[in-house]
């Protein structure tokens, strides 16, 4: 059977917004279809178990068959039908079904009288669809493997099709245009120039911790007749610069002299799967710019009081006791930014990050790619490579499966939650954040980038200040143990760990009640080794009866953009905790998922 990118780009929209609503508005139930089995809307349902869903405000209810039940991640949805005013029941098609779903948030929050941003949200809903579509079209049209294990850095960077997987609109990019899409999103290999300045050097502000200077990384991928010594080619992304020209504050920077407008130049590079952050294969450094274009909730700059987070880390990590041979944090030792008259960040601010992928980096995943949906009549990457192994190592499935989660959790996980017992550093160590090398077929070594992403415990303050005393200058990484518990919880444990126990689970590899099991095993024995904070967090993550759960839809639906909060704070809400109930078991409720 041929899929079309539109249908795919529908049910996948369908599985990321229902799965946001009813984990963040406690809604629904799931039954046994046969228990309604004398009313007509049986004979629709075709799945064992349905979720039954009530829309009070728009005085209706939805059933939508279930095909898979997940104990820690997204549950698998096929056709959804709603109740007419005359008791009958019609098949819907699902951009109708999300628009019901936004619309009865809306009623919702009006009737509280709370602030809601239906049109941002809905917008944004479809923005993403059709961005979906557009990506699905052109992997499909080149016949491209997306699930390929042995893919190049990049090509894993470009495969991420579908987006963060609990999220209500996983493409939104609102700040591209249509056309622009080709040149500078991952998903289309797009190539680009970058476009440069040249600064005059009494407002740049720049650091390195490197023996290269800033000005010696930043000319090794360009070719510019250069000016003098007193003038920085300041490279940008090219949505940026088009964005910075239509400034004041750059427009009169220009008219004064201080900022001449040079243009695109030198080698071509490529975005990765966070669209602000480039690439080029034969550079020794990547380059994080800020960009007019929201990506999910936020708008993506850097703020100037995050440029030296990554000088301040790597500088602690040198001196630390903490070492692993798996674990690595990519460095972010240099950056650059111009200084301007009453502002605080001019929109130039540039974080440079070390490339350890100059080989190509075969095998390098993010984990999101590897535990992405698979596109119909296709394995997730994940399930290839455990097929794989298992075929070659003549093992069953089932103990190829544990043997590789144990694996991962030695290498990519275990050292994270040491990292926070000795340091109190804990990472935002989400799906896209992490990279695993699985170029051998077992996950040898783990990578995270973001230096946005730093969480310093308060209570190793006075430690850290001694190893460090520059982090003086940096206040803003240290926050309460109770804060950084509930975020590194949602992060390490539930956006990524829990991501791929769900796809053992919904692949039909291993039970995810079983791979709980090894986790909590493994677990309990690292707590033995922690003497800090590690110590609490894991206490905590076994033992709490809910536990924190970033609202990805919440935050879209109230427009938060969570960059710009307080303490960068999105919405947040509780769960139960999978831990405590040990005797449930994730429910499979079909021969193929995808077909759904």
């Amino acid at each position: 059977m041929q899929y079309s990118a539109k249908c795919i780009a529908e049910n996948a929209s369908l599985q990321a917004f229902l799965n946001s609503y009813l984990r963040e508005t406690k809604s629904g139930d799931i039954v046994s279809t046969r228990l309604n089995k004398k009313e007509k809307q049986s004979k629709i349902l075709q799945s064992p178990q349905m979720l039954i869903l009530q829309l009070p405000r728009q005085r209706t209810q939805l059933r939508i068959e279930v095909w898979y039940e997940s104990l820690v991640g997204r549950h698998t949805f096929g056709t959804v039908i709603k109740e007419e005013e005359d008791g009958s029941w019609h098949q819907q098609e699902p951009l109708a079904v999300l628009i019901m779903l936004i619309q009865e948030l809306h009623l919702q929050a009006s009737k509280e009288g709370n602030v809601s941003c239906f049109d941002e949200c809905l917008v944004r809903m479809l923005e993403s669809y059709h961005s979906m579509c557009t990506y699905l079209e052109h992997y499909l049209d080149a016949e491209k493997d997306v699930h390929d294990p042995n893919q190049l850095f990049i090509e894993a960077e470009q495969s991420l099709l579908f987006g963060h997987w609990l999220h209500p609109t996983p493409k939104s990019r609102q700040g591209m245009a249509f056309w622009q899409h080709a040149a500078y999103a991952p998903e289309l290999s797009g190539e680009f120039q970058l476009y440069y300045f040249f600064v005059h050097h009494s407002i740049l502000q720049q650091e390195s911790i490197l023996e290269q200077s800033v000005w010696e990384i930043v000319t090794e991928n360009a070719e510019l007749d250069a000016l003098d010594e007193k003038w920085f080619p300041f490279p940008m992304h090219p949505l940026q610069a088009q964005f910075l020209l239509d400034q004041p504050h750059v427009k009169e920077a220009i008219r004064s002299g201080l900022i001449q407008d040079y243009g695109p130049s030198g080698e071509s590079f490529t975005a990765t799967s966070s669209l602000r952050t480039v690439f080029n294969q034969t550079s020794s450094w990547m380059y994080k710019f800020s960009i007019p274009v929201k990506v999910t909730n936020s708008l993506r700059v850097n703020k100037r009081h995050e440029l030296r987070a990554g000088i301040f880390i790597e500088k602690v990590l040198n001196q630390a006791s903490w070492k692993s041979e798996t674990c690595h944090l990519i460095a972010d030792p240099a950056y650059a930014t111009v200084l301007l008259p009453d502002l605080n960040e001019t929109g130039f601010e540039m974080i440079i990050r070390a490339n350890p992928f100059t080989n190509g980096g075969r095998g390098v995943t993010t984990i999101a790619a590897l535990v992405q949906d698979p596109l119909p009549g296709s394995d997730s990457k994940l399930a290839i490579i455990i097929k794989q192994l298992a075929q070659k190592e003549r093992r069953s499935i089932c103990a190829m499966s544990e043997k590789w989660f144990s694996t991962y959790l030695e290498n990519a996980v275990i050292p994270l939650i040491m990292l926070y017992d000795e340091l109190g550093i804990a990472l935002e160590a989400h799906q896209q954040n992490s990279l695993l090398d699985v170029s051998s077929g077992y996950p040898a070594h783990y990578y995270y980038r973001d230096n946005q992403g730093y969480y310093l415990a308060k209570s190793y303050r006075r430690k850290l200040m001694e190893r460090e005393p520059d982090l003086r200058h940096a206040e803003g990484l240290f926050y309460d143990d109770a804060l950084i518990e509930d975020r590194f919880t949602y992060y390490l444990l539930l956006n990524q760990i829990f991501a791929v126990i769900h796809r053992f689970g919904v692949d039909q590899l291993l039970d995810e009640s079983r791979l709980l099991t090894l986790l909590h095993d493994r677990l309990t024995t690292c707590a033995q080794a922690c003497m800090g904070v590690g110590k609490s967090f894991i206490h905590s993550v076994l033992t709490k009866e809910r536990l924190a759960f970033k609202a990805n839809l919440l935050t879209r639906f109230h427009d938060v953009d969570e960059l710009a909060e307080a303490l960068e704070q999105a919405v947040y809400v509780t769960i139960p905790n999978p831990f405590l109930n040990g005797l449930q078991k994730e429910v499979y409720h079909g021969d193929t998922v995808a077909a759904t």
